[in-house]
């Protein structure tokens, strides 16, 4: 059992570090087949367009800032929906392509390559003009980044983050060209309010500013408390400050999040709080008092359509026409070209999921099997076991031994862990690192379960078979359910799993690993006992004492001597 259990933890170790990594696609349908531009032929309606992405602000704290309140009196405002996965990056993806993570590729934090989708910025530079970043956050920028003479699958956008000399080297020899004309990463204090004048004086057709001391807050401290208002109180000033240069009776801003926060901090889940984000346009081509409520996808179309653009060819979204000043005929060509648009792309990812539909069901019957089969040997293998008197099957120890780190495990990623949300995440981390801590609470209280309830069988051999017992059981709990994720949900992912899926996966193999090692101590434990009382002649003497009292006992039942 602890050779199984051993090799068990480690491929689950294995694949639940490997989990993140195998939720992201760098190559998906969409950004295999050609973007769908066609020039919308209506007037441009802003000379600029600056979109200011403040990461993390909540719908509702937005409400009771002031500068995008001044924005709001004078523009178009409402709700924007940001689109599962939650997370930072998929959702500037998200925002720059009008493709959400489910398709974009982009599911993480975590993604490491390039973004092969068609972009806002490719569609203001395929007609001459410049696209400006500027932030004091995040180097977005290199998610988007165009092939040179480099193939861009031999691109790593994270090797300098490994800080090794030899990162740094391959870093360097790498020939792509950026997508922004002017990125600005500007990391040191008062760096985005340099950055951003500095973006906007320049005059780009679009400049895209990314702001993150909300989302920094909203981390350490939770979205209902005062230091996250304050932040966000912060930022509003701070964009107050960049974007002053930006005369909006030519030019227009658009205000966005990618998502929110939980009130004790996280995101990547559905719950309200994270998923409800302002949006705010205001400026040159807005139609004053007009109420939106879009999709994050919506986004890039409708910046395009400002500056008399194409939308990003592999979108989804759909330009928000209630928000722009446009005559009917030019509103309805745009409404159609969006429709034509989503048409084509939703064919080309259904298409996708059809066939991967197919083949996983063409999987599951073989992997169902399997599973059923090595289910089927380790019962064998404990029966023989019994025989052998190595592996006892108490009821009693084992109803309160076996399920003991099981029901402290799930219970805590329920109650703390949002329930089964991808939320759970408080800092920007990886889901089974956070289960990890989960996981050792769970093994403490499985080793000192199994002790008590051991502790008084005298017999030796009884009690270390009936902690195999145990160990085989619990083994069972964590290794089926492990199994029929392999076979209903194997990696990689080309369809997201479901919230609580997305936790549900990692938390078996987090569970498996873990368990293995409470197993593996409890064991240990067990043996040491056994020896030790093997050895030792005051337990001997306690031990015949108890099997002569045993016996007299029954022998005064049965009245025989």
């Amino acid at each position: 059992m602890l050779a199984v259990g051993t090799w068990a933890a480690i491929q689950s170790g294995m694949s639940g570090s490997d989990f993140m990594d195998d939720l992201e696609r760098p190559l998906p349908a969409l950004a295999a087949s050609p973007p769908v531009v066609e020039p919308p032929g209506t007037p441009r309606l802003a000379e600029r367009v600056v979109v200011a992405i403040i990461d993390g602000l909540r719908l509702d704290v937005s409400r009771e800032l002031p500068f995008l309140n001044e924005l709001r009196a004078r523009g178009a405002h409402g709700r924007a929906r940001a689109q599962y996965p939650t997370w930072s990056r998929p959702g500037y993806v998200n925002i720059l392509t009008g493709v959400p993570p489910a398709h974009s590729g982009v599911r993480t934090n975590h993604y490491r390559t390039v973004v092969r989708l068609d972009s806002l910025m490719d569609r203001v530079r395929a007609v001459g003009l410049r696209a400006g970043f500027a932030s004091d956050y995040s180097p977005m920028p290199r998610l988007f980044l165009r092939q040179r003479r480099v193939p861009l699958d031999d691109v790593d956008v994270s090797a300098m983050d490994e800080g090794t000399a030899e990162a740094w080297r391959r870093a360097i020899k790498s020939d792509v060209e950026g997508d922004f004309d002017d990125p600005r990463y500007a990391p040191w204090p008062g760096g985005f309010r340099e950055a951003s004048r500095s973006v906007v004086a320049a005059g780009d057709s679009l400049a895209v500013l990314l702001v993150g001391a909300v989302d920094a807050a909203g981390h350490e401290y939770g979205g209902a408390e005062p230091e996250y208002k304050a932040a966000a109180f912060e930022v509003d000033a701070a964009l107050r400050a960049a974007v002053a240069g930006l005369d909006l009776t030519r030019d227009a801003i658009i205000v966005i999040a990618d998502h929110g926060h939980t009130d004790r901090g996280g995101h990547g889940g559905l719950e309200t709080l994270v998923v409800d984000v302002p949006f705010i346009v205001a400026g040159a081509g807005v139609v004053p008092g007009a109420t939106l409520d879009v999709l994050l996808m919506d986004v890039a179309p409708t910046a395009a359509a400002l500056l008399g653009l194409p939308a990003p060819g592999h979108g989804l979204g759909r330009t928000a026409l209630t928000a722009l000043a446009l005559a009917p005929a030019d509103a309805a060509r745009i409404a159609a070209l969006d429709s034509a648009r989503v048409r084509i792309n939703t064919g080309v990812v259904d298409r996708e999921l059809s066939g991967h539909r197919a083949a996983l069901l063409a999987r599951r019957a073989v992997r169902a099997a399997l599973i059923a089969g090595a289910a089927a040997m380790a019962v064998l293998a404990a029966w023989l076991l019994r025989l052998r008197g190595g592996l006892r099957l108490d009821v009693r120890v084992i109803g309160v031994g076996a399920p003991a780190f099981f029901i402290v495990y799930y219970t805590l990623i329920g109650v703390l862990g949002e329930r089964f949300s991808p939320s759970l995440l408080p800092d920007r981390g990886h889901i089974a690192w956070e289960l990890l801590k989960y996981g050792a609470i769970g093994a403490g209280v499985h080793i000192a379960v199994g002790w008590l309830a051991l502790r008084r069988r005298l017999v030796l051999a009884e009690r270390l078979a009936a902690a195999n017992g145990i160990a085989w059981v619990g083994l069972m709990l964590a290794m089926v359910p492990a199994g029929l994720l392999w076979a209903f949900f194997p990696a990689p992912y080309v369809e997201v799993p479901g919230p609580r899926l997305l936790i549900f996966i990692p938390a078996v193999k987090v569970a498996i690993s873990c368990y293995t090692i409470a197993v593996a101590l409890s064991l240990l434990l067990e043996v040491i006992v056994f020896f030790s009382r093997a050895v030792d002649p005051r337990v001997r003497v306690v031990q015949l004492e108890r099997a002569i009292e045993k016996a007299r006992a029954q022998a005064d039942r049965t009245g025989k001597p």
